[in-house]
């Protein structure tokens, strides 16, 4: 007679085979499940998931999770139910993405002399500051930390 489990029985069992890294048929050998059962409930699971889109920062991490487990990229992505042919495009996507982003370009800025000498230069120059790059424009107060302001413009830069 067939034992009946509950949805978080079957999410938990789901996992468990995930992470095993085996077969269907031997997992469920080991395990005493039917394999045409596991099989019913992982299409049943994966009809539920909506598309999974990644982002490149998302990519970035799994890849270096993979390289970091010593493991080859086929048998990694079997194990963590992630198509290979999939991750190997998004690494490509992100290197070429990397390779074609030119470095941020630095502009010197200065006052003339006559706004240098007029005080209601002065007393706004310190206001903020507008920047503008791809699309994208902040307006900065001149007080903001620096070092802040320098991971702002680097995370930017990255951006694809």
């Amino acid at each position: 007679m067939a034992v009946k489990r509950t949805p978080e029985e079957w999410a938990s069992i789901l996992e468990e085979f995930k992470e095993s890294g085996q077969t269907q048929a031997a997992w469920s050998r080991e395990h005493g499940i039917s394999a045409k059962t596991l099989q019913n409930h992982i299409r049943e699971e994966s009809r539920k998931k909506q598309p999974n889109k990644r982002s490149a920062e998302e990519w970035s991490i799994l890849i270096s999770k993979q390289k970091a487990s010593g493991m080859n990229r086929t048998a990694w992505c079997r194990k963590h139910r992630i198509s290979a042919d999939s991750m190997t495009s998004a690494e490509k996507r992100i290197n070429a993405c990397n390779q074609d982003t030119p470095g941020p370009e630095w502009v010197e800025l200065s006052l003339g002399a006559d706004a240098a000498a007029d005080p209601t230069h002065r007393e706004n120059a310190n206001s903020s500051v507008k920047i503008r790059c791809s699309g994208i424009e902040m307006e900065i107060d001149a007080d903001y930390p620096v070092e802040k302001l320098a991971l702002l413009i680097g995370r930017l830069v990255k951006q694809c």
